[in-house]
């Protein structure tokens, strides 16, 4: 009895992996998938045009993949980010702002998996390591996920920043290079698990699906000496827009616990010179630290000869402000909180090299991978699979792309909840912020992007963009099914999901299912 079951189910597990030739590569499935995740990295490296980035193995990977120009997180801090990358589904539906909520822990992500856990129930060698999620971790992998034991500094002197997040670094100034190997920090810990983990993976015989996450250029700035040892302080370029704008309220640009405004003494003084100048010279160190463990990654993949069965996608949780607006974090709706890098390599891909400036959403990786490894995307899922795209990359597409962020801010004198919600076009970008109860307009946002994306004039109440403004209010009204590519429909008909707990913390208990 138990042998005809275990042939059945063999049976059953071959039927997942039918091969299906997909639409940018002559590679049939199955495909290896690596989704390799970083956190707070901006838009800005080699192959984006940012030439004081040392980043030789993201410029390698952009040479042989597709480079998204255009990719947009749908809220830029780290929890609600993931929830929503990772289960295919929006802020709104998850229930998500940060932190995970009991609801989407406890129903959700149980009703929807997230991404690792749905490849590992159709059978994929399947792993997390590092910081995928910003809350649980997925159960019942093939490997239990892999937790990084390094504190967060590594100097005697800063020993006490071991203690957490949050709860001692008014001691401690947001850098720290310490003259040791890679593997004595966390993301270098990472890194040589996930080899490990591709070669167990590799003699298995199964495909796979690896997800490691790095930490860094995430605040503070800990890096090996020898990283920030590529730059000096002539290196450095300032942020253009160091100020809040005209017709930019503080609550538009966020002061929360997010940023280096935590640390020393910056909430009172300020960053000196000399410290913006410390603190961008120590993120840039940070994206080369990360950079190295990519490459040793990718370098794997090719000793193995596993290039030709892997898509690899690269992709940051969000982007950062460095002194943008006059803030260091994220957090915000701006251009520099939500754009974030993307890449996808597929094996022998046709468009290996190129770049596109297509919109595309980071809702919408999860339906790209499945689309890709041959599965079908589930209905319920709100993002939609780019692989048109990565067959052609000027195929038209998406005409806007949404982001949002919840605040609770000083309205006439009230403190109110409010969400802001943003759309982003090819040139110019609009936010609404709305009441959370009554979704009474409270301020409205318009900037022109076509020379840069400063985005320093609030331009929503100049007469000579009227019509411009009540466009882009249309398209937030009307919402992102009705901006999708020509011809693509979605009907997904979640509920809004339950963030009661975000905005009510003496909420927070455990949800009924």
């Amino acid at each position: 009895m138990n042998n005809h079951i275990a042939i059945l189910m063999g049976l059953v597990a071959s039927t997942l992996f039918v091969c299906r030739e997909t639409t940018a590569t002559d590679i049939e499935t199955p495909l290896n998938v690596m989704f390799i995740v970083v956190d707070d990295l901006r838009a800005e490296l080699g192959s984006y045009g940012c030439d004081q980035i040392k980043s030789p193995n993201f410029d390698r990977l952009a040479s042989s993949s597709m480079q998204f120009n255009r990719a947009y997180v749908q809220q830029a801090i780290c929890c609600a980010s993931r929830a929503s990358f990772l289960t295919g589904c929006r802020p709104d539906s998850t229930g998500v702002d940060h932190p995970y909520t009991p609801w989407f822990n406890s129903v959700f992500r149980k009703k929807y998996k997230p991404v690792a856990k749905y490849f590992a129930d159709l059978g994929y060698y399947s792993r997390t390591l590092g910081k995928v999620h910003h809350g649980p971790r997925d159960p019942t992998l093939t490997e239990p996920h892999f937790a990084e034991k390094a504190p967060d500094y590594l100097l005697p002197e800063n020993s006490h920043g071991a203690q957490g997040w949050g709860k001692v670094y008014d001691r401690l100034l947001p850098w720290e290079h310490a003259d040791l190997p890679d593997n004595a920090f966390r993301d270098g810990q990472i890194a040589d698990e996930t080899v490990a983990t591709i070669r167990s993976a590799h003699k298995s015989g199964k495909p796979f699906f690896i997800a490691p996450g790095f930490q860094k250029p995430h605040l503070p700035f800990v890096c090996p000496k020898k990283y920030y040892d590529l730059y000096s302080d002539q290196d450095v370029q300032r942020s253009p827009n160091p100020e809040r704008g005209p017709g930019q309220p503080l609550f538009t640009i966020s002061k929360e616990i997010n940023g280096i405004e935590i640390f020393g003494d910056f909430p009172k003084t300020g960053l000196a010179d000399k410290d913006i100048v410390h603190g961008l010279r120590s993120y840039y160190a940070c994206v080369s630290f990360i950079d190295a463990q990519v490459g040793k990654i990718l370098d794997e993949l090719d000793r193995l000869k596993l290039m030709d069965s892997t898509v690899v996608v690269v992709l940051s949780d969000h982007g950062f402000h460095l002194g943008d607006h006059g803030n260091w974090g994220k957090a915000t709706c701006f251009e520099h909180a939500t754009r974030s890098p993307l890449f996808v390599r597929l094996p022998r891909m046709k468009t290996a090299g190129s770049q596109t400036d297509a919109l595309v959403e980071y809702v919408d990786l999860f339906p790209t991978v499945l689309d890709l490894c041959g599965f079908d995307v589930p209905q319920y899922m709100e993002g939609t699979s780019f692989v048109p795209l990565l067959q052609s990359p000027s195929t038209p597409w998406k005409n806007a792309v949404f982001s949002q962020f919840p605040r609770r801010a000083d309205i006439e004198g009230k403190k109110t909840n409010i969400e802001g919600y943003s759309v982003r076009t090819k040139h110019f970008r609009f936010t609404q912020w709305r009441e959370r109860e009554t979704s009474d307009v409270v301020f409205e946002e318009f900037y022109d992007n076509r020379k840069n994306d400063i985005e320093d004039k609030n331009l929503a109440a100049d007469p000579r963009f009227k019509a411009h403004v009540d466009q882009h209010r249309g398209l937030l009204h009307d919402g992102w099914k009705k901006a999708l590519p020509p011809g693509v429909e979605n009907s997904s008909n979640l509920p809004k999901g339950n963030d009661d707990s975000y905005y009510h913390p003496t909420k927070r208990q455990p949800a009924k299912k």
